[in-house]
């Protein structure tokens, strides 16, 4: 029955964010389905391990961009630029959580992560969409009282809103076109259902693949919250191919949790 819900509630967030469909939106959908039902059967173990290249690839890309500045981007490569950027974080901090290192240790590999990413985003010019990001990243550490990290994150969201005005774009806009207000309530309710759902399995079992869903799902709800009620002018609501990319390997996870593979 749980499986059934978030499979409800994961095809509910995809509708209320689509709005209309397409042959492409149906193929990109169908493919998102199949990429969470290849996490779903993944072992625990490769899931984890996959924070390894991911972190390499994300430096290996600043290493590129620092030599290469105004080297030509598509828009495909800087939307996996993104994709990369938020999973190796979000599987290193989900693991860290884990293991419980020592304070030092936890700022000094979340400053080079979270730099890291950031000046990649902000060569792409995507760095607004690390401001909801840190958003997320500071409600979640509050809530798993990581308190002396918050105040370095808050810093580098300042300094990314501050690098994002200075390179010229706009942190709002005029908002997404054609988004009716009955599918605004269907985004807001499903986001925060799935969010309210990961939050109870980390309150039953606090292990790496129920924090990775409720910190993705924290992150998604504040991704819509930004974009439907501040008006930001970059968020995941904007890319159809990258929303479903980061969705489907969360509702894997949370499907692997309920199936008891934590």
């Amino acid at each position: 029955m749980k499986k059934i819900l978030i499979a409800i509630l994961s095809l509910l967030l995809v509708y209320g964010f689509l709005r209309e469909y397409t042959v492409a939106k149906v193929l990109v959908v169908i493919a998102g389905a199949a990429a969470g039902y290849a996490v779903f059967r993944l072992p625990q173990r490769s899931i984890e391990a996959m924070k390894y290249p991911l972190i390499v690839i994300s430096f290996l890309v600043t290493a590129l961009f620092f030599f290469y500045p105004r080297i030509a981007i598509p828009e495909v490569a800087r939307m996996a630029i993104v994709f990369v950027s938020f999973y190796a974080f979000i599987l290193y901090l989900t693991g860290m959580e884990e293991k419980g290192q020592d304070i030092f240790k936890e700022v000094t590999a979340l400053s080079i992560l979270f730099f890291s990413s950031g000046f990649n985003l902000y060569i792409t010019g995507k760095l607004v969409f690390m401001i909801s990001f840190a958003a997320a990243l500071i409600l979640f550490l509050f809530i798993i009282g990581r308190y002396r990290i918050i105040p370095f994150i808050a810093t580098y969201a300042c300094i990314a809103a501050f690098m994002a005005y200075r390179q010229g774009v706009s942190l709002t806009g005029g908002g997404l076109t054609g988004l009716a207000e009955i599918n605004r309530y269907i985004l807001l309710g499903s986001a925060f259902a799935l969010l309210v759902t990961s939050f109870a399995f980390v309150m039953k079992k606090s292990s790496f693949s129920t924090m990775l869903p409720f910190f993705g799902f924290l992150y998604i709800a504040m991704d819509i919250l930004l974009v439907a009620g501040v008006r930001f002018s970059t968020g995941l609501l904007y890319q159809p191919v990258l929303f479903i990319a980061i969705l489907a390997p969360l509702a894997g996870t949370m499907l692997k949790t309920e199936r008891g593979k934590s």
